[in-house]
C-alpha cells in the first residue's frame, strides 16, 4: 500500500472517529448542569471541528485551508479565557 493512499484512508477513518466523538460534547452542552460546564463542552467541540478540517485538509490535500484553520486556533485559544474572566467578574458582582 502506498503511503499517500494509506494517509487519506487514515484521515477518512480519524474524520469519522471524530465524528461519532462529537455526541458526548454535546450532550454536555445541552445537559450540563452548569455554565462552565457548557464552556468546557464547546470548547471540546471546537477543537473536534478543527481537527476535522485538519484531517479533510489532508484527505483532499487542499493547503489553502491551513491559513482558515490557522485563524480558527487562535480564536478558540482565546476565547475560553474571555468566557472564563467574564464568568469569574460575574460571580465577583453576586458576591
Amino acid at each position: 500500500m502506498e503511503p499517500a493512499i494509506f494517509l487519506e484512508n487514515a484521515a477518512v477513518g480519524a474524520i469519522w472517529i471524530m465524528t461519532i466523538s462529537l455526541v458526548f460534547p454535546l450532550l454536555r452542552l445541552f445537559k450540563g448542569p452548569s455554565l462552565p460546564d457548557r464552556v468546557v463542552a464547546l470548547d471540546q467541540i471546537s477543537v473536534i471541528i478543527v481537527s476535522i478540517i485538519i484531517c479533510d485538509i489532508i484527505y483532499s490535500r487542499n493547503e489553502i485551508e491551513l491559513d482558515v484553520v490557522l485563524i480558527i486556533s487562535f480564536l478558540l485559544a482565546i476565547s475560553p479565557m474571555i468566557i472564563a474572566r467574564f464568568l469569574y467578574k460575574q460571580k465577583s458582582d453576586n458576591d
